[in-house]
């Protein structure tokens, strides 16, 4: 606890701050708009649909969701996990699990769609005596699991990165591909919960010296995994499938980046940007903004910016021409929640749909939930893996967890 004399310090330099600011005149809201007003979205990020943002009151949008029948039912995908674990043998693993909602509820062979589950356990150990990198698959009628491990010989260094994202994409779009096939839907709408690609993962496959030399890129297994969320859209292309990406906590600042001054660029990212932009809109209502379309990104450094699916093309086998893959984008507020979502959406499916007719829907589907369609509520919470279920995977693991002081005074060891 603060003591009596660190509380008066530090509301004595908290006032003269907020004086600081107060006297400078400057209200970051206002600025926010017009910076909104004068973006630049003429290079790597570019408008769909004109620069505007506007409100919605929620009743009205809820009650457009069914409007057009032919993207209902809305099938929700969502995953859970062990989070990241530490062991002591320098072993780190995640475990993650995805499950397929729908609302209204759909059956498949007479059983709920949450009864079909598929995981993937992700493992690297700096140990070399234990065997090699290695990949299986082991399918039950009802679960699927994936097997993947990685030594230090094929991943040094970002190892908690790219052992949760091998994690996640091998569950998550392994499993929407996976129900996409035993259902072919001939209507509906499909949302993943999370971006649409990984994109931080896909950097290592962009070029440039660092990336080449890190091995694990080059191991056959996972490329198979990273390449699903590119067949699931190639899919969903050719069957005409509206497909949906909604990230909750959308942290990078690409529109800021590519689409504002630098003299501008006052926030942290796109999703702090925007709160300041529709900070406006009204509790019982969504704001959001247009449509963008993300044609280029930065990094790796020698390159000023590069289409990154161009340099993915032949690694992973694109069918379809590399703008067909780019992310289409648009922001929306929700104050009861008061946080800014990212709806995505690969080019090629905005171009069969119409932004228009795809922004409605997930607009009353958010306006129906709180802060998340329904659907996607009701995916998360069949996916959840409790910590209680955690810590019991890991005992039967048969070896301990290596703590930080951090994790270990907040949990029961």
């Amino acid at each position: 606890m603060l003591s009596s004399e660190a509380k008066r310090a530090l509301r004595k330099q908290l006032r003269a701050f907020s004086e600081k600011i107060r006297l400078s005149g400057y209200d970051h809201r206002e600025e926010a708009r017009r910076v909104f007003s004068q973006l630049q979205p003429d290079g790597p990020i570019r408008a769909l649909t004109p620069v505007s943002y506007t409100h919605e009151d929620v009743l009205s949008l809820a009650q457009q969701a069914d409007v057009d029948p032919t993207l209902s039912p809305l099938y929700a995908v969502d995953g859970g996990s062990t989070r990241i674990r530490r062991l002591e043998d320098g072993t780190t693993l995640c475990a993650y699990q995805a499950v397929l909602a729908s609302d209204p509820d759909t059956r498949l062979q007479g059983l709920p769609l949450e009864a079909y589950r598929s995981l993937a356990l992700v493992s690297h150990a700096h140990r070399l005596d234990i065997g090699g990198a290695h990949f299986e698959m082991l399918k039950e009628r009802f679960v699927h699991l994936r097997r993947v491990h990685l030594t230090r010989h094929d991943l040094d260094r970002d190892v908690e990165s790219v052992i949760g994202g091998l994690a996640r994409v091998g569950a998550e779009a392994y499993h929407a591909l996976r129900m996409l096939d035993l259902l072919e839907p001939e209507q509906g709408l499909w949302l993943l919960d999370g971006p649409l690609y990984p994109v931080v993962l896909y950097y290592y496959f962009a070029g440039g010296p660092a990336v080449r030399t890190w091995s694990w890129a080059d191991w056959e297994p996972a490329v198979q995994i990273l390449s699903e969320p590119l067949r699931l859209v190639e899919q969903c292309a050719e069957r005409k499938v509206p497909l949906l990406a909604l990230n909750k906590t959308p942290g990078g600042a690409w529109l800021l980046e590519f689409a504002v001054p630098s003299p501008e660029r006052s926030w942290a990212s796109d999703a702090q940007f925007l709160k300041a932009v529709l900070s406006e809109t009204p509790r019982d209502a969504l704001g959001y903004t247009n449509w963008f379309v993300q044609e280029e990104y930065a990094l790796p450094p020698e390159r000023e910016s590069f289409d990154l699916f161009e340099h993915l093309r032949e690694r992973f086998a694109l069918r379809l021409p590399p703008a067909a893959y780019h992310v289409c984008f648009f922001f929306v507020y929700d104050p009861r929640v008061q946080a800014v979502l990212k709806v995505e959406a690969p080019r090629a499916i905005v171009e069969v749909h119409t932004p228009e007719r795809l922004q409605r829907k997930v607009l009353g589907e958010i306006a129906r939930g709180k802060g998340v369609p329904p659907a996607i509520r009701r995916a998360d919470s069949r996916a959840r893996i409790t910590e209680e279920e955690s810590a019991g995977l890991l005992r039967d693991c048969g070896l301990e967890i290596d703590w930080l002081y951090n994790q270990s005074r907040y949990s029961e060891l």
